[in-house]
C-alpha cells in the first residue's frame, strides 16, 4: 500500500476523515472525502468532534474501518485521532503523494486522482 499507512479495522462500515485546513491541501482532501462519501466509498465523518473529545461520538466510529487525509506533515487530523486515544485507521498524506501545499489548485481533475488512487489501495 503506497503511499498509506495502515493499522485499520476490516469492519464493514468504512469512514473517512479529512484535514479541512485553510490550504490549498486542505480543500483538496476535504474535497476528496467528500466524493468518497458520495460514491458510496464510505461514509464521512466530522473530524472535530473527535477534535472536541465527545466520547458518544467517537465510541460510534472506534470500531469502523477509518481513513484519515491529511493535506500536508503537519498531520493535523492523524494528531486529532491520537490525541483522542484512536490509533487503529488508515492514514494518507497527500503531500507523500507529491502534491505541494500552496500549490496545488482544487481542481476536479486533481481530486479525481487522488479519490482513485485512495479506492485503488483501500
Amino acid at each position: 500500500m503506497e503511499n498509506l499507512t495502515c493499522s485499520c479495522n476490516d469492519g464493514a462500515t468504512k469512514t473517512v476523515f479529512a484535514c479541512s485546513g485553510a490550504a490549498d491541501l486542505g480543500e483538496v482532501s476535504d474535497l476528496v472525502a467528500r466524493k468518497l462519501h458520495n460514491d458510496g466509498e464510505r461514509q464521512m465523518k466530522c473530524l472535530a468532534f473527535i477534535g472536541a473529545g465527545i466520547p458518544e461520538m467517537i465510541d460510534a466510529v472506534r470500531k469502523t474501518n477509518m481513513l484519515v487525509i491529511d493535506g500536508c506533515n503537519l498531520d493535523c487530523g492523524r494528531l486529532t485521532m491520537e490525541k483522542n486515544g484512536i490509533s487503529d485507521f488508515c492514514h494518507l498524506r497527500l503531500t507523500d503523494l507529491g502534491y505541494i501545499k500552496g500549490h496545488t489548485p482544487a481542481t476536479r481533475h486533481t481530486v479525481n486522482q487522488i479519490y482513485e488512487h485512495t479506492v485503488s489501495i483501500h
